[in-house]
């Protein structure tokens, strides 16, 4: 089953696809993002778990550089079908979301 989330960064909206390990959700992400930079400083990202009817609140997040990490994820995404990012490149990076 694809898992997607939203997210409203500087009055923007865009999606999250995901996957879950370990009480965790992982999404793949530009490094070089100002969503990202924001990330990095704060660790928050404001986030909603309901697509249709978005209800945004501003969850503890991590940035992680994990090479390793973002291969796994990378090909989780692609395995399920819920892949974004058309390669695996050094640009990328990943997300982590506490489950709710």
């Amino acid at each position: 089953m694809k898992k997607v989330l939203k997210f409203k960064y500087d009055e923007k909206e865009g999606f999250l696809s995901v996957v879950e390990r370990d009480n965790n959700l992982y999404a793949l992400v530009q490094k070089d993002t100002p969503k990202i930079k924001e990330v990095r400083q704060t660790n928050k990202l404001w986030i909603s778990y309901e697509l249709k009817q978005p209800t945004y609140e501003e969850i503890q997040v991590k940035v992680l550089d994990d090479p390793s990490l973002t291969a796994w994820v990378y090909h989780q995404l692609e395995e399920e079908k819920n892949l974004y990012f058309k390669e695996l490149n050094d640009t990328l990076c990943v997300l982590e979301i506490p489950i709710k």
